[in-house]
């Protein structure tokens, strides 16, 4: 499979992209929000993508799920763990789809952000339009 570059994976249409690329794209994202971001992503990942850190060193656990189906809770209640993992004090979860009513109550619960599609795309969107500009 051909590795987009960067350019090339700020332009893509997020729901062509491979998982790999997907989370090459949110690293993209967050840095340019002013965080540093470590990619953990990958077996043993204990369901943590990216760790992002403020400039204060406050630590986030992002899980990047670039779906069609809904995202469950399961990925919810593992994201909980990989964030004691990685030491993390917040948990996001961001996806191209949407999230099922037992992940949006858990989450809720347990404090973990959720980021669905529609909510991403305008992010996204906005950020692409200040990346052409600047």
């Amino acid at each position: 499979m051909d590795k987009r570059t960067n350019a090339q994976l700020i332009t893509a249409d997020i729901h062509k992209l491979s998982g790999t690329d997907f989370e090459r794209l949110m690293e993209m994202y967050y840095k340019d929000q002013g965080y540093t971001v470590e990619r953990v992503g990958g077996s043993g990942d204990s369901e943590v993508d990216l760790v992002l850190r403020g400039k204060d060193g406050y630590k986030i656990a992002v899980q990047c799920k670039r779906w069609k189906q809904n995202v469950g809770n399961d990925v919810v209640l593992r994201l909980k763990a990989g964030k004691q993992v990685h030491g993390c004090y917040d948990a996001w979860i961001v996806t191209t789809s949407n999230f099922s009513k037992d992940a949006r109550r858990d989450a809720e619960r347990l404090n973990i952000q959720l980021i669905n599609g529609l909510a991403l795309e305008n992010k996204l969107n906005a950020w692409r339009k200040k990346k052409r500009i600047g």
